[in-house]
């Protein structure tokens, strides 16, 4: 069963906060880093981290809230693409 989806959230949210710090004033993100760290830091696969790059840089907080709800509703738990 999943867990309840505000509780993975905040957790993984804390995590991520932890090893990325937050852009200051005008500072650009840069996303190739966050792969890199993903990749090496947060044991992705490269294809994985470059995917969950991609949608956080893509697609925001917005769409992807209501994808993590609509997962949770669901149960999918890993998805379709292995990552």
């Amino acid at each position: 069963m999943i867990q309840k989806a505000s509780d993975t959230l905040n957790l993984t949210v804390q995590e991520y906060t932890d090893v990325f710090p937050s852009p200051k004033g005008e500072q650009l993100i840069d996303w190739t880093r966050v792969e890199t760290k993903l990749h090496n830091d947060m044991e992705w696969t490269q294809e994985g981290a470059a995917h969950v790059a991609a949608l956080a840089r893509d697609y925001g907080v917005f769409v992807l809230r209501n994808a993590l709800a609509l997962a949770t509703v669901f149960g999918v738990e890993d998805g379709s693409l292995g990552l």
